[in-house]
C-alpha cells in the first residue's frame, strides 16, 4: 500500500472517529429538537478539517479528514433517524 493513500486512510478514520464522537457527546441525552442537531451536524460539515485533527496537515490529509467528517455526519444521522420521527 503506497504511503500517501495510507495518510489519507488514517486521517479519514481519525476524523471519522472523532467526529461521530464529538456528536455522539453532544446527544448523549437523545435527540430532542431537529434543529439542534441539523445545527451540530452543520457545525461539522463547515468547519476547518484541522479542527478534527490538527496534526494532519497535508493536503491530502486535509481532504481525508472532510471526508471522514462528512460520512460521520452521514452515519450519525441514519443510525438516529427513528429518534428522529419520534421527536
Amino acid at each position: 500500500m503506497n504511503a500517501e493513500f495510507q495518510q489519507y486512510r488514517f486521517a479519514r478514520i481519525e476524523a471519522h472517529h472523532i467526529a461521530r464522537a464529538r456528536l455522539e457527546a453532544q446527544f448523549k441525552n437523545g435527540i430532542t429538537d431537529l434543529d439542534e442537531l441539523e445545527n451540530a451536524i452543520a457545525q461539522q460539515l463547515t468547519g476547518e478539517p484541522t479542527n478534527a485533527a490538527p496534526w494532519r496537515n497535508s493536503e491530502i490529509e486535509q481532504t481525508a479528514c472532510r471526508e471522514g467528517i462528512r460520512m460521520a455526519a452521514l452515519e450519525f444521522f441514519w443510525s438516529h433517524r427513528e429518534q428522529l420521527r419520534r421527536a
